[in-house]
Parts: C-alpha cells; sequence; structure tokens
C-alpha cells in the first residue's frame, strides 16, 4: 500500500488520512469497466479481536495476523491458509509479544514483515518515540525472540527526517525510507547507510511512500489538493531504486492505493471523512484508467442478539451493531490473481458495569482479480 506521511499527522490533514486508515470512503464518481472483475471468493471469522498488521509469507499461502485485545494489550500471532481459513499455527507467541503490550503498532509504516530468513520482523517505536526497536521472532531460524534496538541506526533516521517514527519499511524490512523537508532518503537498514535520494517538488508535507515487495521500486502518492476534505484523488509515482529515475505516474481516485505485483493494477479504496457512510474497494488498470465494480468493506446495521464475546442473550437491551470495518490489512497475491485482506470490528460493543458485550467479529477475505491487465 502507498501510506501516509509524517506530516499530516501534525496538522489538520491528520482527520482525513485517519479516515483513511480507518477504511472510509469519499464518493467519487469513477468510470466502471466490464474488462475488470474483483470477485470476492471466502469469508472467514477472526473472532472478537482486532487485526493491527498482517503479512503474506512469501510463498503466498499462508497470512500471518498480528492481533490485540483492541485496546493495545494481549497481541498475539494468528496464521491462517488463505485456501481454508483454517488457522495454522499452535504457538501465538504470546509471551514474546508482550513486549508490545501498550504500544501502538502504526501500519502505515509496514511494520510486519518477512525477513529474507523467513523470520517474523516488527517494527515499533514505544510512547518516547526516540528509540526504533524490532521484535524479531525467528519462525525459521530458529531460537527465541528477541528485541533489537541501534543507537546508530535511530541516529542515522533522525539525520534525515524531523519524524524518525514515520520513516516506511520495505516488505523485507531491508529498507527504509525517511521524510525529509523537500526529498525522500532511502537507506539500508543492515547497513546504515543512504541508498538514494529523491527530491520531492513542493516539498513531503502531502506525501506517502511504499516499497515493491522486493524493495526495488519506490511508490510515491501525492495528494492533489489537500486542503479539500472531499476531492482525494492523488498523483501516482514510480521511482526505480537504487537510481531513484521516475519510470512512470498515474492518476488516482484516492491515496489509499495497493499496486500489483506487475504494477499494471491497483487496488484502491474510495474513502470519505464521514466515518462508517461507505467503503468501497476496486480493482483500477493503471494504463486505461478502467476500473472494476465496487466491492462494499462495510455491513448493514444489524440488531445484537447475543454477545459474541461470551453468548449472552441481549435482544431486548436494543443493542443495533453498526456494520463499520476498518479495513486493516490488504495483500496481492504473488502472481497477482487476487486479494486476501483483513477488516477489524474495531472492539465495537458495549461496556455495562460488569461486563463487555461484543457486537461483531473481525474477519479475513479472499478475493480474485481477473480481466484487464492479467
Amino acid at each position: 500500500m502507498v501510506h501516509r506521511h509524517i506530516a499530516p499527522l501534525k496538522t489538520g490533514l491528520a482527520i482525513i488520512l485517519a479516515a483513511c486508515a480507518l477504511g472510509v470512503p469519499i464518493a467519487t464518481a469513477i468510470a466502471q469497466g466490464d474488462s475488470i472483475h474483483l470477485t470476492q471468493t471466502a469469508e472467514y471469522n477472526l473472532g472478537v479481536d482486532c487485526p493491527v498488521a498482517a503479512a503474506l509469507d512469501p510463498a503466498g499461502s499462508t497470512l500471518w495476523v498480528l492481533v490485540d485485545d483492541c485496546f493495545q494489550y494481549g497481541y498475539v500471532l494468528h496464521a491462517y491458509d488463505i485456501a481454508t481459513g483454517t488457522r495454522v499455527n499452535v504457538d501465538d507467541h504470546r509471551a514474546a509479544l508482550s513486549a508490545l503490550d501498550g504500544v501502538f503498532i502504526d501500519h502505515f509504516i509496514m511494520p510486519f514483515g518477512f525477513t529474507p530468513a523467513g523470520d517474523l520482523s516488527i517494527r515499533y517505536y514505544e510512547s518516547d518515540e526516540a528509540h526504533s526497536k524490532n521484535l524479531l521472532i525467528p519462525l525459521a531460524s530458529g531460537g527465541e525472540a528477541v528485541v533489537q534496538t541501534s543507537a546508530t541506526f535511530d541516529a542515522l533516521l533522525a539525520a534525515y527526517s524531523d519524524y524518525p517514527e514515520f520513516s516506511v519499511y520495505s516488505p523485507d524490512h531491508r529498507r527504509v525510507v525517511a521524510f525529509g523537508a523537500a526529498s525522500l532518503h532511502i537507506l539500508d537498514v543492515e547497513a546504515e547507510t543512504e541508498i538514494a535520494q529523491i527530491p520531492v517538488e513542493g516539498g513531503t508535507d502531502y506525501v506517502y511512500a511504499s516499497f515493491s515487495a522486493d524493495g526495488e521500486r519506490l511508490y510515491v502518492i501525492r495528494i492533489n489538493d489537500p486542503d479539500s476534505a472531499t476531492d482525494l484523488s492523488s498523483t501516482l509515482l514510480i521511482y526505480s531504486l537504487p537510481d531513484g529515475e521516475l519510470l512512470r505516474q498515474h492518476a488516482l481516485p484516492s491515496s489509499a492505493v495497493w499496486l500489483s505485483p506487475d504494477e499494471t493494477r491497483a487496488a484502491v479504496q474510495l474513502f470519505s471523512t464521514n466515518i462508517g457512510e461507505q467503503s468501497d474497494l476496486i480493482i483500477m488498470a493503471l494504463d486505461s484508467g478502467l476500473t472494476s465494480a465496487a466491492s462494499s468493506l462495510l455491513e448493514d446495521p444489524t440488531p445484537v442478539i447475543t454477545c459474541l464475546n461470551d453468548g449472552r442473550n441481549v435482544s431486548g437491551l436494543g443493542y443495533v451493531s453498526s456494520g463499520y470495518l476498518s479495513l486493516s490489512s490488504l495483500d496481492w497475491l504473488p502472481d497477482g490473481s487476487g486479494l486476501v485482506l483483513t477488516l477489524s470490528a474495531m472492539g465495537e460493543g458495549s461496556q455495562s458495569a460488569s461486563s463487555f458485550c461484543s457486537f461483531n467479529y473481525s474477519r479475513l477475505r479472499t478475493y480474485t482479480v481477473s480481466g484487464a491487465g492479467n
């Protein structure tokens, strides 16, 4: 996905970007093309906890999901076979993940990834926002989980950015992009050196960035009208690395974008500042601008009969589930034939004096993509 940049968090645009992060849509007029098809193939229940971040394994068959209790505590890891929705891991790594209790995991920075060795890496900052940390869970290499820190790496990020905590990592966590005032700085995490510098016309205040799956491309989103609360169209710029050459640019109806592995199509979320009003997913062919029909990520409001966390009958209390689900992760399959995403129910429920009643489940959905660009 193309991610937000640090400056909007420090400005009035934070509200708009928060809505994007939560999966809220804008009403965008866009031509529908018959040549691209987005088809939901399955939906699986993930329970009442909240998916925070996710990573598809290199084979494209298992989705690892970092889950918490919806309040930044009780982090666990769940792995799902995306073909069946079956949970496949026995160890939820709860003990190792206790290091994250009370820590906000910012999914915009690509905090969750697989290292080249096949281990899981979780990048985060604690509340002081001064020291970068990496929780390494050795799924492939074996051994104990470890929290890694580096004072020299922290100093490197701080040298290039006033807000190093919003630097964005590549999917394998070998590279990171730091946002300077007028340029993007691509750094090698292990060597702690700069790989490339990409100037940004007009500054980086309203720019997002992310890496391709192999880390050899940088995707930059520039919001076209940052002063508008309704026009969230953007421009996508694709740069090669390490030379920093601008390869292509495309007009997009939104800033919430995930490029296909071959960079011919994009999954685009159409969102709004009116939370819960609409949240649509489309597939767009980048060269032609043709799009699939929209698939809603929301549900209709539904009366709550049973508390999903404990089975209590509450049919007489008038509770209603909003149907609002937050898009917390999206991954293309390695061959570009489909998508897998997670939706968080955001802990929606009602707290009484003695207990909490959960209204909705979080979900895992799979889709196929066919037609133009295949």
